[in-house]
């Protein structure tokens, strides 16, 4: 009898296959667990990044529907307290409100206080509704102009880009602190041709 001549793979290269096959899935399992936890970082960036857009938007509404009792307190290099006195943008619904934007010490916190009347520090009584903004602020500076009809406002939280917007044709009222502690003004030049 002739012995009849099959192919198949022996035991050795089915090991071998599998073998191959199992460093191949493991690499592709570390990708995606890399891939995965890049994705994860960029989303927390993003949510960052979106909660300084939304907290920027509120801040530049407020001082746009703003009467003219706009005051800066400039305590620190870094960190300035915006008051608004009256401001018609609530995100509560009220009618006419007080907004005080400041940074808080702990975690250096943005905070967008809002009420109708009260002064600071807060006593238990008043009612307030305090917004935290961002945390981790490295800077948040206002400026206004010498001729006081334009607002620059600068902020920045560690990890991100500094974000600015600057507001113009907008009255503000110089206020008893400012009159007598001073201001920090930009300068706001502008060349006159002669005729």
């Amino acid at each position: 009898m002739r012995a009849k001549n099959k192919k198949a793979f022996t035991l050795l290269e089915v090991l071998i296959s599998i073998m191959l096959l199992s460093l191949v899935l493991m690499a592709l399992y570390k990708s995606a667990e890399i891939l995965r936890a890049s994705n994860k970082n960029l989303f927390n960036h993003l949510e960052k990044s979106s909660d300084m857009m939304k907290g920027s938007k509120i801040l530049y509404m407020d001082i746009l529907q703003a009467d003219e009792n706009i005051s800066v307190t400039y305590k620190e290099k870094k960190f300035d307290k915006l008051i608004i006195d009256n401001t018609q943008h609530s995100i509560y619904g009220l009618q006419s409100v007080k907004v005080v934007w400041l940074v808080y010490k702990e975690n250096n916190t943005l905070l967008r206080l809002e009420g109708t009347k009260y002064e600071l520090p807060l006593r238990m009584e008043e009612n307030v509704a305090v917004d935290k903004i961002a945390m981790n602020m490295e800077l948040f500076k206002i400026y206004k102009s010498k001729k006081r009809d334009k607002l620059l406002v600068i902020s920045k939280t560690i990890g991100q880009d500094t974000q600015s917007f600057m507001i113009q044709n907008i009255k503000i009222r110089l206020t008893k602190k400012e009159f007598a502690g001073g201001t920090i003004t930009f300068n706001d030049k502008k060349k006159k041709s002669k005729k």
